[in-house]
């Protein structure tokens, strides 16, 4: 970044509780609540399989004692939930 030139953020998803934008200066933020990770894309791209993968894999698997038996929804919130 230069001090004098600062980076340009474009959002690229947004929800209630998390937003993501591109910069500028080419890093990916991940915004959740008042907490900021910062990227490389392609350490983005990773994490981001990474997620699919492991819900795919809650999905996959039946409600047991240890998870307390709740519903996977992806996408939106169930009634009660925070």
């Amino acid at each position: 970044m230069h001090p004098t030139r600062p980076c340009q953020r474009t959002r690229l998803a947004t929800s209630p509780m998390v937003t993501i934008d591109s910069c500028s200066c080419t890093m990916i933020h991940l915004n959740v609540g008042a907490t900021t990770l910062r990227f490389t894309p392609e350490a983005f791209e990773g994490l981001s399989g990474l997620i699919l993968e492991a819900v795919a894999e809650m999905a996959s698997r039946p409600p047991s004692d240890h998870d307390g038996g709740l519903p996977l929804h992806v996408g939106r919130r169930v009634r009660g939930e925070a």
